[in-house]
């Protein structure tokens, strides 16, 4: 069994994060602002200033933990499915599931998600998770174990 590489696999994650970051700011910004206009208005308020640098952080917060447990499911999955962008694209699969299909499923009841607005986010970052996961694991490499020797 190959020791995991963690500086490299959290330098993995970041990168993967910020690709998360920066195509979700893509995404909310300029494919859905009409979205989220739609959902701020029905629960009766304004669209919050989400330009402030402060709020930036929890978006952040919130991909880098997309990116780091892609990353680690990657990892985990490498030993049984082999390295590659196949292992990859699965660990994004799987970081998709928990991140923008179940997560944001619970504030649908709540009003804080349209159906429509869950549809178009979870079609959009199934693509973002998976070749962020794939980028990521592109410069992942175990660390070197030697075997003790025989003398």
């Amino acid at each position: 069994m190959m020791k995991i590489n963690w500086v490299r696999m959290i330098v993995s994650g970041l990168m993967a994060a910020a690709i998360c970051f920066i195509s979700d700011g893509f995404l909310h910004e300029k494919l859905l602002s009409q979205d989220w206009l739609a959902v701020y208005h029905q629960l009766g308020g304004s669209l919050p200033k989400a330009e402030h640098g402060g709020h930036m952080v929890y978006f952040a917060f919130f991909e880098l933990g997309r990116g780091l447990v892609s990353l680690f499911v990657y990892v985990l999955m490498r030993e049984r499915y082999g390295p590659g962008p196949k292992t990859a694209a699965l660990a994004g699969l799987v970081a998709w599931i928990a991140f923008s299909v179940t997560g944001p499923a619970q504030f649908i009841p709540l009003g804080f998600f349209s159906n429509a607005l869950w549809a178009k986010t979870m079609g959009f970052q199934l693509i973002t998770s998976i070749l962020a996961a794939i980028a990521g694991a592109a410069i992942y490499k175990d660390s070197l174990s030697f075997a003790p020797r025989e003398s």
